[in-house]
């Protein structure tokens, strides 16, 4: 029944368009399916999980080659990513898939400015300079490489941030975020964890605790 304010040309057009939705047909169901809140959760909890596997497979790496280094490296890299959640933390952000990509990038930041330290502190090692000129100098020579793909990542995800959407620009922000806490951990931190270590002269002479044996010395 329709009632209101209606002539009754209104009420058969509304009555038309009311009977034309009315569709006398029988669908029979082939197929369906249902997606839930827990494919999210589900996604998210791999992903935890991958990132545990390959954060862990990156510190047995560093340790079994890089050996004393490594276990400083296996240090701040602990230390960089509690820092990293910290400031998440403080930011009131939501940890997304995104975010968790750009962390697990992050490492991989931190740890190529580590192994290109201490490639630079073995090459020194194997020219025959003590320990402590070889950390002198390869620290020194590896901070202009550093710092350069430190800084064109920025750029990269300066970029993304601008001109991305939502889950974009989360990717960006946690990228640079990490990007920025991995050069204060993995560059200023690793060298004066290992710095204190080299000065204390405790090393002097054990070129296999930095993965470079004694017939590799003097071959550069």
């Amino acid at each position: 029944m329709i009632e209101g304010n209606f002539t009754i040309e209104e009420a058969q057009q509304l009555a038309g368009i009311l009977n034309a939705g009315a569709l006398p047909v029988e669908l029979e169901e082939i197929y369906s399916n249902s997606v839930g809140a827990s494919l999210g959760e589900r996604a998210m909890e791999q992903a935890i999980y991958a990132g545990f596997i390959g954060i862990a497979l990156i510190f047995a790496y560093m340790l079994f080659y890089y050996r004393f280094m490594g276990i400083v490296a296996v240090i701040t890299l602990s230390v960089y990513i509690y820092i990293v959640l910290v400031v998440f933390n403080w930011m009131n952000a939501v940890l997304t898939l995104p975010g968790i990509a750009a962390l697990i990038l992050g490492v991989g930041m931190a740890v190529d400015a580590n192994i290109i330290t201490y490639e630079r502190i073995k090459d020194e090692l194997r020219s025959g300079k003590s320990m402590m000129s070889a950390f002198r100098a390869g620290s020194r020579r590896s901070l202009s490489t550093i710092l350069d793909a430190n800084i064109t990542t920025i750029l990269a995800a300066s970029v993304l941030f601008y001109f991305g959407t939502s889950a974009v620009q989360g990717f960006a922000v946690m990228l640079i975020v990490s990007i920025l806490t991995s050069f204060l951990t993995a560059v200023f931190g690793s060298r004066l964890l290992l710095g204190l270590w080299v000065n204390s002269r405790i090393l002097d002479g054990k070129p296999r605790m930095f993965g470079v044996k004694e017939s590799e010395i003097g071959e550069l």
